[in-house]
């Protein structure tokens, strides 16, 4: 596309008006003309005013339902889930000291690069969370906020992206409304409501992708390209959409056509996996028990590879209902695109290139990350929820951009289908998040204190189980906080500690001195 036909297309999507709602008439100044002007320009502004509402709606809905469910603002939130708790504290400590903070992250292990004291997800999130905070400022009920506004940016991102009429902006909001991971998710300081950004504002690109091929202009798909490659930062299997980003460029769909794009995307996914590993804290997870065995006996590590994903194939029926929602629905679209791509080879759809196009997309968006999930990761305990949810709705919308009518009733009828589980799980996973802090908690910054220029040990803080709670948001900025996992006895290398009893008790409590107590467990400091 010339440089030319690219400004074109930047003017017209920034109308957000479709060729299809405007007749250019020749004579500007006839009255009919003017007056045909000023319609168009009302179109606009009415557009532009119902994509913001769509946009915002999900905050306005979640903010309904806290003061619904819990009688209270989002003022009143504070992070009460371990990772969550982690990411805030994170972004606290980089925005007040960057990377001279203590070291996260479990067991008091450590990233390969040791000036990196990041916790086990990597130091993407919780410094693009302390950069924004560092302009719009830093408190407990942050996160939330930071969501809505994120959220709200990409949905209108993908209303101009695609010129969506009044119909499908509406369609737009429905689908968004009735996304329970959205819903769920958006009032935590988790990273799931910037992976359900990318998804909104990769399908605007994509949809374009899809339409124009190799026709699409430069500058469409290079904010794809930084799009996904600032996703995979954050998650690293959003580098597996590499592929379907370098087959659709290509003006010929074959299957040689796919081999090339999977050869080109393979080191780009494999660098986006290997940085992720690079970066973050080692966890104690599957993958690092796998790797362990297969270095003693590689016979083992696949026997143990297999038992795990069949395993996890039988947990794909396992769940709530909400889990089982967003599972059926991932599944109804796979075979919707596979029905699709067979009536294809079959000479018997006569929609060819992008319809094509775009059920090999479905395919290669949701398939690769299901199976490698089900080998690698864990099928229960809303992990794959997290971690598949973006994608299916990225499957969504770009159906819904294209009228893939299949597409779009399966992913809506199977959020409809579990709208009854929505209120009590929103209720169990939310309610914590409101109640006020227990007042020891708060105290802890009278006996805790950073000490510029330490070593990061020395600004660290081992917290077990018991005691890895809400209160820690009181923990000053540039402490970090290490998660107390191992049952046997370890040498303690944080200057702090804040544990149970019994676990004081295994780490030799002739090492300790107490310095406070509270309702979970003690605060001591290590003796030098």
């Amino acid at each position: 596309m010339s440089d030319q036909a690219a400004a074109e297309e930047s003017t017209h999507l920034a109308s957000g008006i479709t060729s299809s709602n405007v007749e250019q008439r020749g004579d500007t100044q006839d009255p009919l003309t003017d007056h045909g002007q000023r319609r168009l320009l009302e179109s606009r502004w009415i557009n532009t005013a119902l994509w913001v509402v769509i946009a915002i709606s999900p905050a306005l809905v979640v903010t309904f339902l806290v003061r619904h469910y819990f009688n209270a603002s989002l003022l009143d939130f504070t992070p009460v889930m371990s990772d969550e708790i982690d990411y805030w504290h994170q972004a606290a400590t980089f925005r007040t000291v960057g990377f001279a903070g203590g070291v996260y992250g479990v067991d008091e292990t450590h990233a390969e690069f040791p000036f990196l004291h990041f916790g086990s997800h990597g130091p993407a999130y919780p410094m693009l969370l302390a950069g924004i905070g560092s302009i719009a400022g830093w408190r407990p009920f942050s996160g939330p906020v930071i969501n809505m506004a994120v959220i709200a940016v990409a949905i209108f991102s993908y209303l101009a992206l695609t010129r969506a009429g009044r119909m499908r902006a509406v369609l737009t909001g429905v689908l968004v409304l009735t996304f329970w991971p959205l819903m769920l998710y958006l009032t935590t300081t988790m990273q799931e409501t910037f992976h359900q950004a990318f998804a909104a504002a990769l399908a605007g690109l994509f949809f374009l992708l899809l339409r124009r091929g190799p026709d699409t202009s430069r500058t469409f798909y290079t904010a794809a390209v930084a799009l996904l490659a600032l996703a995979s930062l954050l998650r690293p299997t959003w580098a597996l959409l590499f592929v379907p980003l370098f087959f659709l460029r290509g003006a010929e769909l074959s299957g040689r056509r796919l081999r090339w794009a999977a050869v080109k995307a393979s080191p780009i996914i494999v660098a986006a996996f290997w940085v992720s590993s690079a970066v973050s804290t080692p966890y104690p997870g599957f993958v690092a028990q796998l790797t362990e065995l297969a270095t003693r006996s590689p016979l083992a590590a696949v026997k143990l590879f297999l038992w795990h994903f069949c395993s996890s194939t039988k947990k794909l029926a396992e769940g709530n209902w909400l889990e089982l929602g967003l599972r059926a629905a991932l599944l109804l679209i796979v075979v919707a695109a596979i029905t699709g791509v067979v009536r294809h080879l079959r000479g018997s759809d006569a929609d060819h290139r992008e319809g094509l196009a775009a059920r090999t997309f479905h395919l290669l968006n949701l398939v690769p990350l299901l199976i490698l999930l089900m080998g690698v990761y864990d099928i229960f305990d809303w992990r794959d929820y997290r971690v598949l949810a973006p994608h299916v709705l990225l499957s969504a919308l770009v159906a819904l951009a294209r009228s893939e009518r299949t597409v779009v009733i399966s992913a809506v009828a199977t959020n409809v289908a579990v709208v009854g589980a929505v209120g009590p799980i929103f209720s169990e996973i939310h309610y914590r998040h409101f109640v006020p802090v227990d007042t020891k908690t708060t105290a802890l910054s009278r006996y805790l204190a950073y000490k510029p220029g330490a070593s990061a040990w020395e600004n660290t803080i081992l917290v077990d189980r018991a005691n890895f709670g809400p209160g820690l948001v009181n923990v000053p900025a540039g402490l970090g906080l290490t998660l107390h996992l191992r049952e046997n006895d370890q040498t303690v290398r944080s200057r702090y500690l804040l544990v149970t009893e019994a676990t004081a008790l295994k780490l030799r409590p002739d090492r300790l001195r107490l310095l406070t107590t509270t309702d979970q467990g003690n605060l001591y400091i290590r003796k030098d």
